[in-house]
């Protein structure tokens, strides 16, 4: 059973909840990303992944030159602009925080597949998820919230929020309107 918690705070809270479901829908059918963070203004779509160990530069590196390459090849066959992506990691006490930035005007379902399917063939052993249970009785659901992604993905850009946060922890999506 999964809640979504909402804390906003200095903004209008009722104003513009479709960013909010938007995150919300991705991170509970998405357990392997561990944060997203949405910034309209700067056109920026952060996804943070916890791995249970302590990336080494040279896996860092191959991991990185594969996912740039995955995300050139989307770009190429669907005609999209190259957008900047950035790929950073920390270690510390054994576990490594990775980030991938990409610097976009629109995020669709595809590039957010593409990222985590390179993500979870790399790292699949050291992901830190909260596995979804039961995910077959569901698979319905999950169609339908697919098709709801989807359909959130293209009109994100009429958001009025500008900062969006969301995490998982213990079953819950914490989204939070810095």
């Amino acid at each position: 059973m999964w809640c979504a918690v909402m804390e906003v705070k200095g903004k209008d809270k009722g104003r513009d909840s479709l960013s909010v479901n938007w995150l919300v829908s991705v991170l509970i059918h998405i357990p392997e990303i561990f944060a997203l963070n949405f910034n309209i203004n700067e056109h920026k779509f952060k996804f943070s992944y916890m791995l249970n160990r302590e990336l080494d530069d040279k896996t860092f590196k191959v991991f990185k030159e594969t996912l740039m390459n995955n995300v050139e090849a989307f770009e190429d066959v669907f005609s999209k602009n190259p957008a900047h992506t950035q790929v950073t990691k920390t270690n510390f006490n054994g576990l490594t925080l990775l980030e991938i930035v990409r610097e976009i005007k629109t995020i669709s379902m595809e590039e957010i597949q593409i990222v985590n399917s390179v993500v979870r063939d790399y790292f699949f052993q050291y992901i830190i998820s909260e596995k979804t249970e039961n995910l077959n009785e569901f698979k319905e659901d999950l169609i339908r919230y697919e098709e709801f992604i989807k359909s959130l993905t293209i009109n994100y850009s009429s958001s009025k929020q500008e900062n969006i946060f969301a995490f998982r922890q213990g079953g819950k999506v914490f989204v939070f309107d810095k």
